[in-house]
Formats: structure tokens, sequence, C-alpha cells
């Protein structure tokens, strides 16, 4: 007699509310899919048209790739104690600690420092508009064409060959945002931040951290403010530049020459160029301005 087939496994998904469908029932008549997850595991999800993730320590990685149309691959490398929450729905996938809203995630992660951690991998289509929020784990975002928005309050951020919109926000964390084409806007208190690309409206904003904004073959509107960070700006060589500077003690150096101040008291400083297209102003206290060009 022959063997019997053996039943193809299900993917695991203990919550899952489509549990006896095939893999192409699901594809189709879907809404809700969850996953806890508790060890190292791949999950496939069929639609994510928005990426939501939260998380305390460890690692987010979001992979936007432009030969993904739909779909999603969720990656748990390493989790904590705790089972991290993976839910799918309407579109929207969400990969989290069972916190609800960020204000209540925030508050109920200051007591539990190094409890929950997870180390993920997650790759959607590029269109896919990517959130995400973390404590202390690091963030990196490479690709993603629909938008970024990443806060942290200690981890680092890094976002790398983006266009349209990037925002992000970090406490202690050092922000990098390469090869961007669009607006950006980034803050932080003591980490540093460094922006390059085709850049258009650049926003940042730094206590002590240091700025460096890298326009290439554009002419950007750029408003940096710190209170002790330096900030520089390079633009491409030969672009005119209107440049409005204003500081109590930094100074304020253009192309290697130090501007002199039109106030006694603090540091003031118009220049306009014939012809500019960029913009670039400045606000420190004590940081310096620092404007190349080539």
């Amino acid at each position: 007699m022959p063997d019997t087939p053996a039943t193809p496994a299900i993917p695991a998904n203990p919550n899952n509310t489509l549990t006896n469908t095939t893999p192409d029932e699901r594809s189709t008549a879907m809404t809700t899919e969850s996953w806890s997850v508790a060890a190292p595991q791949t999950i496939e999800v069929a639609g994510a048209t928005t990426l939501i993730v939260r998380l305390t320590n460890g690692r987010a990685e979001i992979v936007a790739d432009p030969n993904r149309t739909s779909g999603a691959v969720v990656e748990v490398l390493e989790v904590s104690t705790r089972p991290l929450q993976i839910l799918a729905e309407h579109g929207n996938l969400r990969v989290a600690y069972d916190f609800p809203g960020l204000e209540g995630f925030v508050d109920r992660f200051r007591g539990l420092k190094d409890q929950d951690s997870a180390v993920v991998r997650i790759t959607v289509p590029a269109t896919s508009v990517v959130d995400v929020a973390t404590v202390g784990a690091e963030v990196v975002v490479t690709g993603s064409q629909s938008g970024v928005n990443v806060k942290t309050a200690g981890g680092a951020i890094t976002v790398t060959g983006t266009t349209g919109s990037v925002t992000t926000r970090s406490g202690t964390g050092a922000v990098t945002i390469a090869e961007h084409s669009g607006d950006a806007s980034a803050s932080t208190v003591s980490g540093a931040v460094s922006l390059t690309g085709a850049l258009g409206r650049v926003s940042v904003q730094t206590v002590s951290g240091a700025v460096g904004v890298t326009a290439v073959g554009t002419t950007p509107l750029v408003n940096a403010k710190t209170v002790s960070g330096a900030a520089a700006v390079q633009l491409d060589a030969g672009s005119p530049v209107n440049l409005r500077a204003r500081s109590v003690t930094g100074k304020v150096v253009i192309d290697g020459a130090q501007a002199t101040s039109s106030a006694q008291r603090t540091v003031v400083v118009d220049h306009a160029e014939p012809g500019a297209a960029a913009y670039i102003s400045t606000n420190t206290v004590s940081g310096s301005a620092t404007i190349t060009r080539g």
C-alpha cells in the first residue's frame, strides 16, 4: 500500500483568524493575522502598505525592496523572554511589544529597561510607508520611496538610499541620512546628525550634537539650530548662497574665511550672493556655523 502524502504544515500562527484556509485563500480572503513570536522565526505576510515597528532594545533593520511589489517578510533573529507580537491587518503590518499607543509604549518602557529586546529584519515593498519607534534599539532603513518616520530615545538611526520625506528624532543616538533624495528633518539632544544627498528642504535641531549637511546636485533650503553643536553645510562648487546666521558667541565661516558680524554683542551675519538658489539659516548659542562649496 503506498504511503499517504503528509499534510502540509501550517505556518506558525497560533492566533491566525483564518487557520483553516490554504495559503492562496489566505492571500485573497485574509483581513487579520497575528503571531506571538517567542523564538527566532521567519514569517511571510501577504500585504504591507504600512509598516509599524515598536521595540525597546535590540535592532530593527528595514529593507524596502524595489523589486517587491507586495507582501513582506519578517525575520525575527533574536527575541527576549517576552514574545514579540506581529499583527497584519488591512494592509498594516505591526511588529511590536503589546503596549497600546506610542505614549503608553514610552511610559511603560521607562521601567522595563532590558526586559524586552528583539533583533528583526523586515523586508517590504519600496512603496511601503515606514514608521518606527524604539527606546534603545538601533534602527536601519534602506531604500524606502514612500516616507520614513523614525523616533528613538537612545538608539542610533541610519537611513540610506531613500526618496521622498524622512523624519527622524533621537535623544542620545546619532542620526545618519545618506544618499537621500528629497526633504529631511532630524532632531537630537546630544546625538550627531549627518545628512547627504540630493536634498530639498532640510531641518535640523540639536542641543550639543554636531550637524553636517552635504547637498549633492541640488540647492537646498537648510534650517539648522543648535545650542553648542557646530553646524556645517557643504554645497556643490560654485553654488551661490543666501546665508542668515545668528549666534551668541559662535563664529561664522564661509569658504574658509570668518565672516564679519554686523552686531557687537552677538554674531549676526547676513550674506547674499547674486543668483543664489540655496538658502541657509543657522541659529546657535556657542556652536560655529561653517559653509563650504566644492
